[in-house]
């Protein structure tokens, strides 16, 4: 029996259950899946055992819980996690049988993370930062496996610590690669999907929209997600009642990840505006990937982690830079009639930037040493 634990991600996560978890699952694995969440979603099934822990601040309690479930389950091989904050949980994994394997997940460039949402002045900001990596680096010697979710631009994470370490990109399943739908492709219709906040350049796409409708006075923009912060939800809120933008720009809470591809198959340039940061010069954006196989024109701000997978099917536009985004939004709908780019990026979705690419190298890790 596999474990897979998590205590941040929602149960459906798209990368932990409808990517690895059904992998496991289509390969005849048992997983014992354990997650920490409000949603009171029931993700059971024939090989998946699913328990969810009411979300509570009281982090130890749900360390101790799952400790505990893991203790009464027999034949445990592996046990995966997904945060930084469980690594605790292998400590006593270890010391009850040394056989277990540990796979540690790493989602995001964690110290990328920290440093660019700390609020601390930066000497601070870096003493908390070792801090942080010398109360991982405790844990690390419990740990079997690593999974890198991004390529590292980089020095590669964990590098000094001999660990075996796998990058196994959030690539999408072929299944959903296609063109948007017929009726639309035509349409100046942007979409972005993911956190709303200023990281994330969502200010700038705005105001890059304001001059793009001067031009194409039909062009509309769907943000789908969730503000990061209250104050930031007010600022774009009244940014787009003052210029009288309601009906260009439609803002929608998140929605479940199986749901996204028909949106944005509904749309026909997918944006990616994110400012210039540590997380941003980092780590690689799923959505990229999620719109090239959903036939869109993309529109991204020129970084490292974007750059790395695309190039010539891409518009670029300088970060932290409305008009040089507003420039990049017009060629792409000027691009609308012609799918050049659009088919370059199809092709490379179905030949190398899918998940039965990873998927393989993924299972390998589930073999019996």
């Amino acid at each position: 029996m596999i474990a897979i634990i998590s205590c941040s991600h929602s149960p459906d996560d798209e990368r932990v259950y409808h990517k690895q978890m059904r992998s496991l699952e289509k390969k005849g694995h048992r997983i014992f899946y354990i997650t920490h969440s409000e949603l009171e979603t029931n993700l059971s099934s024939n090989l998946i055992y699913h328990i969810n822990y009411k979300k509570t601040p009281n982090l130890k309690k749900y360390i101790d819980f799952v400790i505990n479930k893991i203790k009464a389950q027999d034949k445990v091989t592996h046990v995966q996690i997904h945060e930084t904050e469980l690594l605790p949980i292998f400590k006593v994994i270890k010391s009850r049988s040394k056989n277990i394997v540990t796979i540690y997940d790493v989602h995001e460039n964690m110290e990328a993370l920290y440093r660019t949402f700390s609020v601390r002045a930066w000497p601070i900001k870096e003493v908390a930062i070792k801090i942080r990596k010398l109360k991982e680096k405790i844990y690390l010697k419990y740990v079997d496996q690593i999974i890198l979710a991004n390529i590292p631009i980089g020095e590669t994470p964990y590098a000094r610590d001999s660990i075996p370490t796998a990058v196994l990109q959030n690539f999408p399943e072929k299944k959903h690669c296609g063109f948007s739908r017929e009726s639309e492709r035509q349409k100046p219709r942007f979409i972005y999907h993911g956190h709303l906040a200023p990281e994330r350049g969502i200010d700038d796409l705005i105001k890059a929209m304001f001059e793009v409708v001067h031009y194409y006075p039909q062009a509309t923009l769907t943000l789908i997600g969730t503000f990061r912060t209250t104050v930031f939800r007010d600022e774009i809120q009244k940014l787009i009642h003052d210029n009288s933008f309601e009906n260009v720009v439609k803002i929608f809470n998140q929605i479940p990840h199986n749901e996204i591809w028909g949106v944005l198959k509904d749309h026909t340039i997918g944006v990616i505006p994110f400012a210039r940061n540590p997380l941003t010069e980092e780590n690689t954006p799923t959505k990229l990937f999620e719109m090239m196989a959903s036939g869109l024109e993309i529109v991204s701000t020129d970084l490292p982690p974007i750059r790395h997978f695309v190039n010539e099917s891409v518009y670029w536009a300088s970060p932290e830079d409305p008009g040089s985004l507003r420039g990049a939004m017009i060629s792409a709908i000027k691009s609308l009639r012609q799918s050049s780019s659009i088919k370059k990026n199809l092709d490379l979705i179905e030949k190398k930037y899918n998940w039965g690419v990873i998927e393989k190298r993924y299972l390998d890790l589930f073999e019996v040493r």
